[in-house]
């Protein structure tokens, strides 16, 4: 076993706390290799290193961006189980899981797991565990990364209020089992799991072991018709609104004539023309889980 560790995870706070939560470790029994990133993108090459030195599980010990980037890893390396210790602002994708997120609990699921496979997405070479955000979702992530002064939750909720202002949708065409629409995208949240950034239910239906992807789209809204829409994501109701389309699948492409910024599981992508396709890729993943 061996963990990857981002210390700056969290705002930051998880590089101070460490020594706190190794010695959790430690206390039952559980001594083992730790690698600390550096960069972002590092995450990726030490869990592939590790797949390739014969380590079988990896433990992402960070948020959501953390473990999407070990899960390139192991699906670049071929193999590997996941294990996750979810410090990060959001751990969404430890909810999507079924990994506790109080760190003792999460610490005894290491100790004495049951292997649980779920699905990836695959969006364009990259792979996904939870969620991908396209159009406003997107450029909030970006916006939100910009910021120096503050990070994590308030970053995130700072960049939402400027990007509801500022956001341009642009056209794009979306096809998948059944759909079609070519027009403009406030939003586009496809998803494994239910939520993203922390609790925003945009797909409050996702199961992440279906063999399905789930996804909302907005198609193109006003100023004022945004903010009443973002309580909707919290509650779980947007798929309800007008203008909003629920969708169901395995595989879809969306065509785009410029560039469009997302975010896989929080880490930033840029989508170029002339598209990308999603598809689901069923039990593709091996995760360490609660018994």
């Amino acid at each position: 076993m061996l963990l990857i560790v981002n210390p700056a995870a969290a705002g930051g706070r998880l590089g101070k706390q460490w020594p706190r939560v190794r010695s959790l470790l430690e206390s039952v029994g559980l001594k083992v290799p730790q690698a600390f990133t550096r960069a972002p993108g590092h995450a990726t090459e030490l869990a592939a290193e590790a797949v390739a030195k014969g380590t079988e599980a990896v433990v992402a010990v960070g948020g959501d961006g953390t473990i999407c980037e070990v899960v390139e890893g192991l699906h670049q390396a071929g193999g590997g189980v996941l294990g996750i210790l979810p410090l990060g602002t959001g751990n969404d994708t430890a909810r999507t899981l079924g990994i506790p997120r109080k760190l003792k609990a999460a610490i005894a699921t290491l100790h004495q797991p049951q292997l649980r496979e779920v699905d990836l997405m695959r969006v364009g070479s990259r792979v996904v565990v939870n969620a991908v955000g396209m159009g406003m979702l997107g450029a909030i992530n970006v916006k939100a990364a910009g910021l120096k002064k503050v990070r994590g939750l308030t970053a995130y909720l700072l960049a939402a209020v400027h990007t509801l202002f500022r956001y341009r949708p642009p056209t794009v065409e979306l096809e998948s089992e059944g759909f079609r629409y070519r027009g403009a995208m406030t939003i586009l949240a496809i998803h494994n799991g239910p939520t993203t950034g922390g609790g925003f239910r945009l797909a409050p239906g996702a199961v992440p072991d279906d063999g399905q992807l789930e996804a909302c789209l907005v198609e193109g809204v006003g100023i004022a018709g945004r903010f009443p829409r973002l309580l909707a994501a919290l509650r779980g109701s947007l798929h309800r609104w007008p203008k909003s389309h629920f969708l169901r699948f395995q595989r879809l492409r969306l065509s785009c004539q410029q560039p469009l910024d997302v975010h896989l599981d929080g880490n930033p992508f840029r989508c170029d023309p002339p598209g990308i396709e999603v598809s689901v890729l069923p039990r593709a993943l091996s995760v360490l889980a609660p018994r």
